[in-house]
């Protein structure tokens, strides 16, 4: 035969929950929302055991079982009330009200099912009946007085029931701390591994820097021995294009003053055509050799007569009118006369220059 079993709870979810419970385990559920309706399912259904919600609107699961306990139809039908159990009081007024056993939420399911299969043997075994109850017995707690006419063996039940869940909560406790235990653990491991790669990190990090800041000193190192070896090369390019210069002066100096004036006397003399001919090419030899030098040389100065560039030579050399007069066998007033047609031809006759300094500035 299948056993009714009465679920009062005025949240649906909590209802289909707990009948999906029971169903399972074969036991046909009925529903009543509130404590009116749990009344009237008793009375036309008489299930063997009710199982309801303390906290519901109008009538709690206190006064439900209350009036279960009172009315004499209704008397032996076993009721387990469902509380949270956050304050002693309510396993007083479970007593009180002559519930015969109470769950905590959230329910373990085995747990409710080993007291339901309990009370049906009880009731089975006609251990809960009409008249089981002993003398009121008044308990104060928080101030406020109770009276219990439970049995010795309901009173007992419920302090099982308590102790029970007690211990299953201090069991979830200690497996909930040791999960949480394990979870620091876990994470504590994380953190020291996550530590470990961000040091890791930090410490590459470091060290890209340094051989950077390396990378950039030696490349600012190198920068400057290359703009060393630059500005060498360039001063030893101007000094080479100063010697080329200077030799070109000097070579084309040499063949307007020592060659060039014998060539000339040369041609005045009245040599043999053959013998002409080869002071001609002689001459025309010169003036191949010199003709490179006189391009780089400035316009000013390759006007000058062979022996006014003699002239401007020893006058650039720093000699003076008497020495020059001296070294070239001239007078000293045929010098004078030389340096004031290179200050013509230099355009600096009327100009408060020196001489020397002016030729020095060709160098």
């Amino acid at each position: 035969m299948t056993t009714n079993i009465l679920i009062v709870e005025d949240s649906l979810t909590q209802a289909e929950k707990l009948r999906y419970t029971l169903e399972e385990q074969g036991f046909h559920v009925l529903h009543a929302r509130d404590g009116q309706e749990a009344l009237q399912l008793i009375t036309s259904h008489k299930p063997a055991i009710v199982i309801s919600d303390i906290i519901m609107p109008e009538m709690d699961g206190f006064e439900l079982c209350k009036r279960i306990k009172l009315e004499p139809s209704m008397k032996a039908t076993p009721v387990i009330l469902l509380t949270v159990l956050s304050d002693p009081r309510d396993v007083i007024r479970s007593l009180e009200c002559g519930a015969d056993n109470f769950i905590t939420k959230p329910y373990d399911e085995e747990n409710l099912l080993s007291r339901i299969q309990y009370l049906l043997t009880q009731r089975a075994q006609g251990e809960i009946t009409d008249g089981d109850s002993d003398p009121e017995i008044q308990i104060l707690i928080g101030g406020q007085q109770y009276s219990i006419s439970a049995s010795r063996k309901r009173i007992l039940n419920i302090l099982i029931s308590t102790y029970e869940t007690v211990v299953r909560k201090n069991r979830d406790l200690l497996r909930t701390q040791q999960e949480l235990r394990m979870l620091n653990e876990h994470l504590e491991n994380r953190v020291q591994e996550r530590t470990r790669k961000l040091i890791e990190e930090i410490n590459r990090r470091r060290q890209v820097e340094e051989d950077l800041r390396k990378q950039e000193q030696d490349l600012r190192n190198k920068s400057k021995i290359l703009e060393e070896v630059n500005t060498a090369l360039h001063v030893l390019i101007k000094n080479r294009e100063l010697d080329r210069i200077d030799q070109g002066q000097k070579i084309l100096s040499n063949c307007k003053e020592l060659i060039l004036p014998y060539v000339e006397q040369l041609k005045k003399q009245k040599l043999p055509p053959q013998q002409m001919t080869c002071v001609e090419i002689i001459e025309a030899n010169l003036q191949n050799i010199i003709s490179p030098f006189l391009q780089s040389l400035s316009s000013e100065l390759a006007n000058l007569t062979p022996k006014e560039v003699q002239v401007a030579n020893l006058v650039k050399e720093g000699k003076t009118t008497k020495e020059i007069s001296e070294l070239l066998n001239l007078s000293i007033r045929s010098v004078e006369s030389h340096r004031d047609n290179i200050r013509n031809k230099l355009g600096i006759n009327n100009e408060k220059i020196n001489l020397r300094s002016y030729l020095l500035s060709f160098s």
